[in-house]
């Protein structure tokens, strides 16, 4: 099995002036019908921030992390094997 690409996410509240970073995340998305965003890091934890109160930047890994993904489903397409969402 491959190994997932880990990236940083620097959070703040709107209108602050200090960043704080979230490390070693594999995986992002929105809860479907909220605003709340949500992180997983590679100790199976999950983050949840309300995407309304909060501004994102995301380092070049994610970049990474996204392209591997997709090269999985590719090649899972390919190959007659199920996509798991």
């Amino acid at each position: 099995m491959a190994k997932l690409v880990s990236y940083k996410v620097y959070y703040r509240p709107v209108g602050s002036s200090f960043w704080r970073c979230l490390k070693g995340i594999l995986e992002d998305g929105i809860i479907e019908g909220t605003e709340i965003r949500f992180f997983i890091n590679n100790k199976d934890e999950r983050i949840e921030l309300p995407s309304s109160a909060i501004e994102l930047k995301f380092s070049a890994e994610r970049v990474n992390a996204i392209e591997e993904l997709n090269r999985k489903k590719v090649d899972a397409i390919k190959s007659g094997m199920p996509l798991a969402l």
